[in-house]
Order: structure tokens, then C-alpha cells, then sequence
């Protein structure tokens, strides 16, 4: 199954790629703003976070650091979150709002995901290029391990994978399902370590945290990108193998499901 899902990504990736740029550009059409947006939005979202836990709460890291600091610790984190958050809330209804494609052309639906994920990963980078001109702007050149994050970021993409085939495949069946993982992402968010450091937390908490599979890319994209250490290469490699594993079990069950689409959709 392995070798068949990677062959039929070769074989169709340019299309991949031309429906992931109609995607991308699509959120923008007829906006005044355009590709703008995708950078005045997590920024803008930003300020207001930052406002509200860095200047109101004065939250900190844990480390001699001002709001400057806290804020773009607060943008790594957000970085991750919101490709995880916009890959959970679409992939509900990624077979649902694609009639055609499930009954009148004949398309490999398993890249589906693949574009949405690619279109959240390509949110993800220019969210990345204003980070490091912010980082530029107050500190000047970034870190040299900065350079590593793409490599996070890869082993963070089978887990949106397997999101994108197991939500997408069980909203055919449960409708209902997009409501819960809206409530899910909002949960998600403060059960992230992204307003605030884990090492904060009571221990009991901090091991319940580590649980959380954003935990660990969260906290290696900050040491690479803010503390200017190396990832732990041993943890992200058992990372992306158990990664692997839930989106080839999750593409097992989209794979199961696709005969009765047509029916149910």
C-alpha cells in the first residue's frame, strides 16, 4: 500500500500542485488584499495574543525575556498549531464538498488531503518569512540552526495526512463530525504549550502535555528557531515512524470506505 500511495503521488504531481495553487488562491480571490492576507492575518492574531498573555498577564518563558521574546515564541508555536488547526477543520469535508470528483471524473481521491496539506504547509511558510523578519527586525540574524525547521515541519506532515484521510473518509458517514473538531482545535490550542512554556506546568500536567502530539514539534521548532539548539534528531525520527504509521492506518481506512462515497455523497 505503501509503494502504491507514494507512485500515485509521482505520477499525478503536477496536478497536486495546480489544485493546490487553485486552493491557495482561491481563499484570496476578489479580495483587495490578496496573498496579504496571509500574512496580516497570524499577525494580526499575533498582536492581540501578545497583548492580551504578554503585556496584560506579562506571561514569560521562564528565562529573563521581554514581550518581544514572548511574542515570537508565541508565533513559533502558532506556526504548527494553525497548519494542524487548518488541515483538522477542512479535512471533514474535503469528499463532501467534492461531488464531481467522487461521481463524475475519475481522480484519485487519496490526494485530496495531500493538497490541503500542501496548501496548509505553504500557509505555514510565509507565516515562517514573517517570523524571521521580525526576528531580523529585534535581533538581527537568526540563529543558524533556524535553517532546520523544514525538517520539523516533514516530520510533522504525515500526522496532517493522516488527519486529512481518516476525517475525510469518516465525514462521508458523520456530518457531525466538523462540529466536534471545531470544538477540538479550540481545546487543542491552550492544550498546546503555546502560550505559555511547559516547564511552567505542574510535572503531573507536563507528562499529560507531552502526550499532546503537537507537544513535541511545538518545542523543537522553538529550539531551533529561538535557543539556536539542535533538535533532538533521535525523538524526531521515532516521531515520523509512529507518524508514518497512523497516516498508513488512516489511508487503510479511507481506502476501506471510498466504494460507498458515491452512495452518501
Amino acid at each position: 500500500m505503501t509503494g502504491s500511495i507514494f507512485s500515485t503521488f509521482w505520477r499525478h504531481r503536477s496536478l497536486v500542485l495546480e489544485l493546490a495553487k487553485r486552493e491557495f488562491s482561491r481563499r484570496y480571490r476578489g479580495s483587495f488584499g490578496g496573498i496579504v492576507w496571509s500574512f496580516a492575518q497570524p499577525l494580526f492574531l499575533l498582536s492581540v495574543y501578545t497583548i492580551a498573555f504578554g503585556v496584560i498577564l506579562q506571561t514569560r518563558w521562564g528565562f529573563s525575556g521581554g514581550t518581544i521574546d514572548y511574542a515570537l515564541m508565541l508565533f513559533a508555536g502558532l506556526i504548527v498549531f494553525n497548519a494542524f488547526s487548518e488541515c483538522l477543520n477542512k479535512s471533514t469535508t474535503l469528499v463532501t464538498d467534492n461531488p464531481n470528483f467522487v461521481k463524475k471524473i475519475v481522480f484519485p481521491l487519496e490526494l485530496l488531503p495531500v493538497i490541503a496539506v500542501t496548501t496548509a504547509l505553504a500557509h505555514a511558510m510565509i507565516a515562517m518569512v514573517a517570523w524571521f523578519l521580525g526576528y531580523i527586525l529585534f535581533f538581527g540574524a537568526p540563529q543558524l540552526t533556524a535553517i532546520l525547521f523544514p525538517l520539523i515541519l516533514l516530520c510533522f506532515a504525515p500526522v496532517l495526512l493522516g488527519l486529512g484521510w481518516l476525517l475525510s473518509a469518516l465525514g462521508v458517514f458523520v456530518r457531525d463530525i466538523g462540529q466536534l473538531t471545531g470544538m477540538f482545535s479550540h481545546a487543542l490550542m491552550f492544550l498546546t504549550p503555546i502560550f505559555y512554556s511547559i516547564e511552567t506546568a505542574p510535572p503531573l500536567l507536563q507528562n499529560l502535555l507531552k502526550l499532546n502530539p503537537l507537544t513535541f514539534i511545538v518545542v523543537q521548532f522553538r529550539l531551533v528557531l529561538f535557543h539556536g539548539q539542535m533538535p533532538s534528531l533521535g525523538g524526531l525520527a521515532v516521531y515520523f515512524a509512529l507518524a508514518c504509521l497512523f497516516a498508513w492506518a488512516s489511508l487503510a481506512v479511507f481506502r476501506r470506505l471510498r466504494p460507498v462515497f458515491a452512495d452518501l455523497v
